[in-house]
Formats: structure tokens, sequence, C-alpha cells
């Protein structure tokens, strides 16, 4: 692997080489969908615009639906997280409760006299 020193200064690496920035579509969703690109363009400067835009509108729907569904599964993740919170912190409280009761209780037993007896 051969570099070489460029004119700004900094190191340039052969065309044989893979360079680390090669061109791929990283995107997460492309910016059209292939259906959405026009293979024949109209003649007609305005029939190209309307067509352009009806599928910049299909795009924009498509778009509009995917965060839709993203903020549905973010919505429910939530809740069930929520849900299960709600169900550790009840099942807290009456433990809490509950130990309350019987060291109470203990303690009665403990310094009352004639309290129920074991």
């Amino acid at each position: 692997m051969a570099k070489s020193v460029r004119q700004d200064g900094f190191m340039a690496m052969d065309k044989k080489s893979a360079a680390i920035t090669k061109a791929k579509k990283g995107w997460l969703w492309s910016w059209a969908e292939p259906e959405t690109r026009p293979m024949v363009l109209p003649k007609s400067k305005t029939e190209r615009l309307a067509l352009q835009a009806k599928l910049a509108n299909i795009d924009a729907e498509r778009a509009v639906s995917r965060a839709y569904q993203i903020e549905l599964t973010r919505t429910k993740a939530v809740s069930e997280a929520m849900f299960k919170s709600g169900k550790a912190l009840r099942y807290s409280l009456i433990s809490t409760a509950r130990q309350i009761l019987l060291r109470t209780e203990a303690a009665r037993r403990e310094f009352e006299p004639g309290y129920r007896q074991r």
C-alpha cells in the first residue's frame, strides 16, 4: 500500500487499495423509493413537475407512515415499562405493609398480657 503526500499536506492512498471512505449506501432508508423515481419523464415541464410532486407526496406519506409505526412501537414499550413498574410498586407496598403488620403482631404478643399466643 503506497502512500503519497498531496499538495495540501494530506496523505493520499493509491487507487488500488480499499479506501475507508468508500462510497456506499449507508442511509437507514433511502430518500426515494425505487418505484417513486420516474423511469420516463414527460416532455412537458408542467407534466414533469406534476409527476415529481405526485411521487414526492408518495415518498412523504411512506416516511410519515414509518415514523408513525416507530412511534407506536416506542409508545407500547413505554406503556409496558410503566405497567411493570406499577406492578413492582404494588408488590413492594404489599410486602412492606405485611412486614409492618407482622412486626406489630409480634410486638403485641411480646408485651401485651393475654394477647393471642402462638
